[in-house]
């Protein structure tokens, strides 16, 4: 049985409603190219981010007839289905893409662009703590931290 995690909604008051794990209905039959630009970003695995651009080319190895809009288009649909995830940096000027996963942060490198995968999550009773205060739900929080990466830090 495959399985997928799932964040819950927030309640009235700051309460968190999230939910465990779950049996994962069967995804949407989805057109041929779609399932390769999926095929491609899971290939990479988690904590590898792509722009489009990136999995364009990849995909044109194998489909060399595929457009950059069909690739772009596909990844708007599998991030809308939650089978990719869309990942926005601050700064960035892009969009990357990556296999979706367990809930983590990221760290952009200021110096070099490098997006990396950090082992971290703002801890529940924070979340709670920021919606009470600010009578606000929140449904999902998103963590980028900026710095140098160790191999800039090196070389400054």
């Amino acid at each position: 049985m495959k399985t997928a995690f799932t964040f819950g909604a927030w309640g009235q008051h700051g309460t968190i409603l999230r939910s465990a794990m779950h049996p994962h209905p069967a995804p949407p039959r989805l057109p041929k190219n779609y399932r390769l630009v999926n095929d491609v970003i899971r290939e990479h695995g988690e904590g590898r981010h792509l722009t489009t651009a990136d999995v364009h080319a990849l995909a044109r190895r194998r489909q060399p007839g595929i457009g950059f809009t069909t690739v772009y288009r596909a990844l708007n649909r599998l991030t809308e289905i939650g089978l990719v995830s869309e990942v926005r940096v601050p700064g960035a000027g892009m969009a990357y893409y990556e296999a979706q996963g367990a809930p983590h942060a990221h760290f952009h490198c200021e110096v070099c662009g490098r997006i990396d995968d950090l082992d971290y999550r703002l801890p529940d009773p924070v979340l709670q703590r920021i919606a009470r205060s600010h009578g606000v739900t929140v449904s999902d929080a998103l963590v980028t931290l900026v710095g140098r990466c160790a191999e800039c830090r090196a070389t400054a």
